[in-house]
């Protein structure tokens, strides 16, 4: 796996649930650790309880990627780290959540810049954290135009099938 991980999050829950996550994760920042600044580091709010960054992330480093949608009920974001996602992160987040809305569902794809390996996470009530990931077919040897919609996004959909994420 390459330096840099993406991982996608998808949330959906209860608009209680969504409007406390939403509240928490936009206040943070994720400038340098420890937080200098006003707001609160994302680590500090969504960290696990561990002494090492590492093991309060689950990878290297993290930052926060990007927002891609919120509505009531579901709330769609991207965060940036390490070699792998920031699993222990993602678990706490979910610890948080779960607790609001026992019926939260937490989802998310990952890929590293090269797309070797792409994967799945899923988060049960349980608190089980579910992952399958595959190696795609290389962008040097693939022919086609549009590489995401005809390789990767099939990919991810059959990853997802597999682990039940509609």
């Amino acid at each position: 796996m390459a330096n840099i991980c993406r991982t996608d999050v998808k949330i959906e829950g209860t608009p209680e649930a969504i409007n406390y996550f939403v509240e928490r994760y936009e206040n943070c920042n994720d400038g340098k650790y420890p937080n200098e600044g006003d707001n609160p580091h994302i680590v500090d709010v969504f960290g696990a309880e561990a002494e090492n960054f590492i093991d309060k992330v689950g990878s290297k480093w993290v930052t926060k990627y990007d927002i891609y949608g919120q509505d009531e009920t579901s709330y769609e974001f991207g965060l940036e780290s390490a070699w792998y996602p920031p699993s222990d992160m993602l678990k706490e987040m979910h610890r948080q959540l779960v607790a609001i809305d026992p019926d939260i569902i937490f989802t998310a794809r990952y890929w590293d810049e090269a797309y070797d390996p792409i994967g799945v996470i899923k988060i049960t009530d349980a608190g089980q954290y579910l992952t399958l990931e595959t190696e795609p077919e290389s962008e040097d040897e693939f022919e086609g135009e549009y590489y995401w919609d005809d390789v990767i996004d099939p990919a991810f959909r059959a990853l997802e099938k597999k682990l039940n994420i509609a």
